[in-house]
């Protein structure tokens, strides 16, 4: 899914449609789309550079972190970014510096707007996936999941470390 550079008029191009993307490429491992992505995506030309401004729709499927259930993501993201040709980076050594950290950019005459896409899904991925606030997780010695059903296990530790406490004495 690339856009040609020089499609992009004066006006501007805007492009609204849904897309499957590859769920390989989504930052949390066992994720998956419920969805197509929907998006609405505005282009401009400013120079060399292009500006993208738009809004992306979506549901995914990621495991929480605590319990390992897997619960619906509603991605609805707006972004505003800048796209610069890679030419304009300068070629004296192989190495980014910070400033060109920053920026975006895009090989060619053409912009992949599926890897604009993810990278947009990727971002609205919360860092550390719950299923809920309070979300009880597993217990870390027999694995159960403390959001369905209680374990024996604790009340086991605490009578282990009553006896313990007492052979200390």
């Amino acid at each position: 899914m690339f856009i040609e550079v020089d499609k992009i008029s004066p006006k501007g191009l805007v492009l609204n449609d849904s897309v499957a993307l590859d769920e390989n490429l989504l930052i949390e491992e066992g994720s998956f789309f419920l969805e197509e992505v929907d998006y609405v995506i505005h282009f401009s030309r400013e120079g060399k550079q292009i500006k993208a401004k738009g809004n992306i729709n979506t549901l995914v499927s990621i495991p929480c972190v605590n319990c390992l259930e897997h619960f619906d993501l509603k991605v609805d993201s707006d972004f505003d970014i800048i796209l610069f040709p890679v030419d304009l980076i300068e070629l004296t050594n192989s190495s980014l510096n910070s400033e060109d950290m920053e920026y975006i950019f895009f090989e060619g005459d053409r912009i992949d707007l599926a890897k604009i896409l993810m990278e947009q899904v990727n971002l609205f991925t919360p860092y550390k996936p719950l299923c809920s606030l309070n979300c009880k997780g597993l217990c870390p010695y027999c694995g159960t999941n403390l959001n369905y059903e209680s374990c024996e296990c604790e009340s086991s530790l605490n009578e282990m470390d009553f006896l313990f406490n007492k052979i200390k004495r």
